[in-house]
């Protein structure tokens, strides 16, 4: 076998976190919150499977949100932009 580089060793490294990810069983994912039950049994003409898949995306997008929420941000941190207001027109 031939010697391997640096870089596919890194790309190595790098994908066996993702893989691992990808191969999880589907039982350890969390239950949907009673929102995404609510939202997916109202839903009028969908088929139980999109039922479903519309629990686990709510259930996804719940999740996501709260990580994004309970990040919180130094004090120190400059704002990501800055605000200059244009003159009024009015005379």
């Amino acid at each position: 076998m031939g010697e391997m580089s640096r870089r596919t060793l890194g790309k190595l490294f790098l994908a066996v976190p993702v893989a691992s990810w990808a191969a999880r069983p589907a039982s350890a994912a969390e239950p949907p919150s009673e929102a995404a039950e609510f939202i997916a049994s109202h839903e009028p003409g969908l088929s139980a499977e999109e039922r479903e898949r519309l629990r686990k995306s709510l259930g996804e997008q719940e999740k996501a949100l709260k990580t994004v929420r309970e990040f919180t941000l130094p004090a120190d941190v400059a704002p990501a932009l800055h605000f200059r207001p244009l003159p009024s027109r009015k005379r």
